[in-house]
């Protein structure tokens, strides 16, 4: 997570480079998708709404997952690759570099990853609420002592999709560097690493969830200073977004980063120990 944070600090002017346009995407799929779900009156089919997303529908991940595919795909090739120029769309009048999109197989692919994840995540939230649904009963007049075992026991759903990462953020990411789905060969390069693996990405995912928890009080009063947070306006959304959109992204090309970094340095070894050809 150091060394992370150490090449997003000094290559942060590139990196946003990088990320900026597919997550400002991102960012109006998600103010349309709380526009139909919480809006006056609300749009979206009672049977797509689920409570363990935001905004609280099953199409969440389903709109998201692409722009985070694309972020993936251009940071993945500038770490691994060292090819800065993946993606980038010739605008007139707009200095070059400036916007990247690419909507090919490989970037589908990967997002088709990241929505099957999102969704296994979605289920240990649901998981996770019933559990605590089933368990109350037991702490009755104990409110102190079942809020305790509620927060801690929001690390459970965050180890278990930790743990599905493992296993799929490498063949994402292995898809999105490439452009060819070769499972056997991002395996093989993660053989003996899962445990290690899901300890970085548990780690990286609870330093995700702390780090909203301790600055969504300063959002929420900076957007109440401004608009009437209730009822949900387009307005109040809008700046929402715009508060959270560096730290939206700067995660977002965090976890892409951290998968380069660990392809990189687990493909070192299998490159040393490799079967070498005689002259």
């Amino acid at each position: 997570m150091i060394a992370t944070l150490d090449y997003c600090v000094r290559n942060a002017g590139l990196l946003f480079l990088l990320a900026w346009f597919p997550c400002a995407l991102e960012s109006v799929c998600r103010i349309g998708l709380e526009w139909l779900t919480d809006g006056a009156p609300p749009l979206m089919p009672q049977w797509l709404l689920f409570d363990h997303f935001f905004p609280p529908t099953w199409l969440t991940p389903l709109v998201n997952a692409p722009a985070v595919a694309m972020v993936w795909a251009f940071v993945l090739s500038t770490v691994c690759d060292q090819n800065p120029d993946r993606g980038i769309v010739t605008v007139p009048g707009i200095r070059p570099r400036w916007i990247r999109f690419e909507l090919s197989p490989a970037v589908l692919l990967g997002a088709a990853v990241f929505v099957a994840t999102n969704l296994l995540d979605g289920m240990f939230r649901l998981a996770q609420f019933q559990l605590l649904v089933a368990v109350y009963p037991l702490f009755e007049g104990r409110d102190g002592a079942f809020d305790a075992w509620a927060r801690w026991s929001d690390a459970l759903p965050i180890l278990a999709v930790s743990a599905v990462a493992a296993w799929t953020y490498p063949i994402a990411a292995q898809v999105l560097r490439t452009g060819a789905l070769d499972r056997t060969r991002a395996l093989n390069l993660m053989r003996g690493n899962r445990l290690r693996l899901t300890a970085i990405f548990f780690l990286l995912n609870l330093a995700s969830y702390l780090f909203y928890a301790l600055i969504r009080p300063a959002t929420n009063w900076i957007v109440q200073s401004l608009v009437d947070p209730l009822p949900w306006t387009l307005r109040e959304a809008i700046i929402r977004h715009v508060i959270q959109f560096p730290f939206d992204t700067f995660w977002i090309v965090a976890w892409a980063v951290t998968l380069g970094m660990v392809m990189k340095a687990l493909a070192l070894p299998m490159r040393r120990t490799g079967p070498t050809i005689a002259a």
